[in-house]
């Protein structure tokens, strides 16, 4: 493989579990929520890091495929992994205290 299909595959990974993790937490907020109504606070930037992670995860996984069967795409994909990593990274960054 490829260093760049090495580097996509890392992130498709990564993206897959932290949205895995994300999904569960997102279960269990749902299962606990009527005896603790302090996990309702949460639930919102829960969901909203879950879908920009389903997307990373999405666009990624598209990359890292037409990467490896050298579609005439696989450019664009890259672009738009990348587009999509640093805007997560944008906005986490921007929303530290």
């Amino acid at each position: 493989m490829r260093p760049l299909a090495v580097l996509n595959a890392i992130i498709f990974g990564s993206a897959a579990a932290i949205t895995f993790g994300l999904v569960a937490v997102i279960i269990i907020f749902l299962i606990l929520g009527g005896r603790h109504p302090e996990l309702s606070a949460e639930i919102g930037p829960l969901l909203r890091n879950s879908g920009q992670f389903a997307a990373l995860t999405a666009v990624s996984g598209l990359s890292l495929f037409a990467l490896l069967k050298e579609l005439p795409w696989r450019w664009t994909a890259q672009a738009a992994m990348w587009f999509i990593l640093a805007a997560i990274t944008g906005i986490y960054i921007a929303s530290r205290p």
